[in-house]
């Protein structure tokens, strides 16, 4: 077991079967994020001496859940592309990960600290989120001009 998570399945002597190692670190990063921050969401929520009824708690772990999911999707994206492209490409294919690692290692540490910090983690995931998605579509925009660039001034000369 790689994990802290009990319940997270990633173990580096079942990489030969039908996951790849991508995949299973995407599943235990997904298992453990949410073992760390969804249960810190209702407490998020109460200021104070508050309850936080049953509702409110639903609205929590709903917006949770999609924001993990965009942030899935967004991090799919560069994921796919790290794995496509080869070179300098690659790299900044990979930053946005690189940003989101040390972003997430700052919320959970600052959450696991003081419950009260970063009360809107959510909004700053969903963010990143679509900042990535921006980034990547102008990252793929100018690699497409570069090789188009390119073939043309080989089939030129």
């Amino acid at each position: 077991m790689l994990c802290f998570n009990p319940e997270c399945q990633f173990d580096l002597d079942r990489l030969g079967g039908n996951e790849s190692m991508v995949q299973q670190l995407t599943k235990c990063s997904i298992q453990c994020l949410a073992g760390v921050l969804l249960p810190t969401m209702s407490l998020a929520a109460a200021t104070g001496n508050e309850v936080v009824s049953s509702g409110d708690w639903l609205w929590n772990v709903l917006i949770a859940v999609m924001v993990l999911l965009v942030c899935a999707s967004s991090a799919a994206l560069s994921l796919a592309a790290i794995r496509q492209w080869a070179g300098n490409w690659r790299y900044a294919a990979a930053t946005p990960l690189g940003v989101l690692l040390i972003w997430l290692l700052l919320i959970v540490l600052s959450r696991l600290i003081a419950v009260d910090s970063h009360p809107l983690w959510p909004l700053e995931l969903f963010a990143w989120a679509m900042l990535n998605m921006i980034y990547m579509v102008a990252l793929m925009t100018t690699k497409r001009i570069f090789e188009k660039a390119d073939k043309e001034s080989s089939s030129n000369s």
